[in-house]
């Protein structure tokens, strides 16, 4: 511009308008010139009101550094340890982990067995009331084993009477078939030991895997099972039929064939159980998921000890 007064103003905004080094200044930005003794010096001519002030930062103090906040040494140590802290794992957090299952397995038969201990020595004594024990400990076991099945909560305690009531039914059972034949309950107890064993080992080692084609087989099975043995009870109570274990076809008990498809279908149940388990840990379900999986492996095994010792009774009572 020609006029001087514009061309001065002109020249006072683009200094205002850009740094020292020519680039485009912030809002809020005011040039600063440094000297060696710290103090900062503002251009008077650009910023008439504004005061020098000291820099306080990087000039040396006793103690530190002036002008660095000070903060208690403790708050770094309670930081230093907090970070050389272990990570929580399942059991902190309250997620289900191996152990658990196993121990809640082993408290269910543990009280199994304290219910089938006294029923197996008052059915010795006193057939009548064995008899009893067992028909009222079945229907309780029945009950709840419904009620632990289609809860939406796990009631741990029912779970606990579940094996009470079903170590009833069980050692009153078994006392009746050790006396009709001796050596019978030693026998279906190892048989049961093992198939549950071989089939924990295999699973572990991924030699058996579940999948939703072997569940549907198996609850195919199930439900097969059931339906044959409920028409079987209805057809003898009518006279229609005789039982399936004074059956022969060719010479074979027809009662071992339907027992043998039983403890087949069981084995596969606890493949199922197992992976119940697995997935369980995996997904970080509750701890208290474990007491339904120590359920739901009871359940099993109990009707395979069940049906090996029908098996071994109908081949007794054959010599």
């Amino acid at each position: 511009m020609t006029n001087p007064v514009f061309s001065k103003m002109e020249r006072d905004w683009s200094r205002a308008d850009s740094t020292p080094a020519g680039y485009p200044a912030m809002p809020g930005y005011q040039p600063t010139n440094a000297q060696a003794s710290g103090t900062t010096v503002v251009d008077p001519a650009r910023y008439p009101y504004a005061q020098p002030q000291a820099s306080t930062y990087g000039t040396q103090a006793q103690g530190g550094y002036a002008g660095a906040p000070s903060v208690d040494p403790s708050v770094y140590a309670d930081l230093q340890q907090a970070y050389q802290a272990p990570s929580a794992d399942a059991v902190d957090r309250g997620r289900m982990t191996y152990d658990d299952a196993l121990m809640k397995t082993g408290i269910s038969f543990l009280i199994l067995l304290l219910g089938a201990a006294p029923a197996w020595f008052l059915a010795a004594m006193n057939p009548s009331l064995g008899i009893f024990a067992m028909g009222l400990g079945a229907l309780v076991a029945f009950i709840l084993a419904m009620v632990n099945s289609f809860s939406k909560t796990i009631r741990p305690g029912l779970i606990m009477a579940y094996a009470f009531a079903e170590g009833v039914s069980l050692g009153a059972l078994s006392s009746f078939m050790e006396m009709m034949y001796p050596g019978i309950v030693a026998q279906a107890f190892i048989a049961t030991l093992a198939v549950t064993g071989i089939t924990l080992v295999l699973f572990t080692s991924g030699k058996v895997r579940n999948s939703p084609k072997l569940a549907k087989f198996t609850l195919i099975g199930i439900l097969a099972l059931l339906l044959t043995r409920i028409a079987n009870a209805v057809l003898v109570a009518f006279g229609a039929m005789s039982p399936i274990d004074t059956i022969y076809v060719k010479g074979i008990p027809l009662g071992v064939v339907v027992s043998l498809i039983a403890v087949v279908l069981a084995t596969l149940s606890l493949i199922g159980d197992f992976d119940t388990v697995k997935q369980g840990v995996e997904r970080g379900a509750p701890v208290q998921f474990a007491w339904y999986c120590a359920f739901g492996i009871m359940v099993t095994v109990v009707w395979m000890y069940v049906e090996i010792l029908r098996i071994l009774s109908i081949l007794a009572s054959r010599r």
